[in-house]
């Protein structure tokens, strides 16, 4: 819908060629209208009352010439527009001035022509105004074209948004797939291989123990202690590949865990506040948030220079919050992108477009020497 706004020309505006002028032919100044015109034109006497009208006028209201007459056109006007295009002309008639608004006229079948509405005033041999000439541009099928496109484009920035949604969709299915399956080899690790090598160390244990003296004994002490190194690089990495704590014990716990080894790891030392685990968590949330926040420690670790983080998980309502700040050298939080390592890792993209996806909210604050802080919400249905 064009809005519509009516105001009077100046003077320098009258003097200047218009459009208006190039419609008006010679025969508009005389005693009739030209009847071949794409825009309507009307002609008016000194005090704006209507004299004559052309045929593509007429098309544009609805309305016949004799219909127009004196102050008949008027009752064409949209009545949302006529007092105040009524108001307009009547000073721009009344101050020998030009006139320029946009109005609706309303036909007698109901339909709606929008137009763009000119007049400038005729003046006789002795400068005295005689009258105004002006035209009427019917706009509609201009604001039809307009309108058309606004619908395309809000069509394609729906089904972009729909694509979109399938992508972050089909990214969260691939991570959660991704989880289910580093669990499975984990499980594996910790249930197979972590098992044998507990069985070889223990039978290696009695074999030391029964007396064997000499080379044996010494080449059972060095096997004994590879096999305890595999036994810790097989324990290490099943919690890299998937915590057994969080779907035995749940998130708060499993953040615990991996901040403490964390701690271990890195020297950086991480505090963890929870206020319990959510009832209503499911698996999947659980582990999503579970591996953002790994990610976003993991971050701590390689970036920050921190030597203290803290980790807190809250439940607000309907929601659960999770945030993780240091203390470290901080950044340009409107460059964050450049800080986060995606390489092999969940990534700060990939939180972000799960946040999206669940309806949640994830923001960074953090600048120069002031550390850094990453807050995430996101609801627990």
């Amino acid at each position: 819908m064009v809005h519509a706004h009516a105001h009077t020309l100046s003077a320098a505006e009258t003097d200047a060629p218009s459009l208006l002028e190039r419609h008006v032919s010679a025969e508009a100044r005389g005693e009739a209208l030209s009847g071949v015109s794409p825009v309507g034109l009307f002609r008016t006497d000194a005090a704006g009352r209507c004299l004559a009208v052309n045929a593509r006028w007429c098309e544009i209201t609805g309305l016949a010439e004799a219909e127009a007459l004196r102050e008949g056109w008027a009752r064409a006007l949209h009545r949302d527009d006529r007092e105040r295009v009524l108001t307009g002309w009547r000073q721009a008639t009344s101050e020998g001035r030009g006139f320029e608004a946009e109005l609706r006229f309303r036909r007698p079948d109901g339909t709606v022509a929008q137009v763009l509405a000119q007049a400038l005033p005729e003046r006789d041999p002795d400068g005295r105004i005689s009258g105004f000439v002006g035209a009427v541009t019917d706009l509609s099928r201009h604001l039809e074209v307009a309108q058309e496109r606004i619908e395309q484009r809000k069509q394609a920035e729906a089904e972009s948004e729909r694509h979109n949604e399938q992508l972050r969709s089909l990214a969260l299915r691939l991570a959660l797939a991704q989880e289910h399956e580093r669990r499975r080899i984990a499980a594996g690790l910790h249930d197979e291989v972590g098992q044998l090598l507990a069985v070889a160390q223990a039978k290696l244990g009695q074999l030391m123990a029964s007396g064997a003296s000499g080379d044996v004994s010494g080449e059972a002490g060095e096997i004994r202690a590879l096999l305890d190194r595999a036994i810790e690089e097989t324990r290490a990495l099943t919690f890299e590949l998937s915590s057994p704590v969080l779907h035995e014990l749940g998130l708060a716990a499993a953040v615990e865990s991996l901040c403490e080894r964390l701690s271990q790891e890195s020297g950086v030392e991480f505090r963890v506040e929870t206020d319990g685990e959510p009832e209503s968590l499911g698996e999947d949330l659980r582990t999503l948030l579970y591996r953002t926040v790994r990610e976003l420690c993991r971050n701590v670790v390689r970036h920050a220079r921190a030597p203290r983080a803290e980790v807190r998980l809250s439940t607000e309502g309907d929601r659960i919050q999770i945030v993780v700040a240091d203390d470290g050298e901080g950044f340009d939080a409107s460059e964050h992108t450049r800080r986060f390592d995606t390489a092999g890792g969940f990534g700060l993209f990939a939180i972000r477009e799960m946040c999206a996806h669940v309806e949640g909210r994830f923001e960074i604050e953090s600048a120069a020497g002031e550390g850094a802080r990453a807050v995430l919400s996101v609801p627990l249905g």
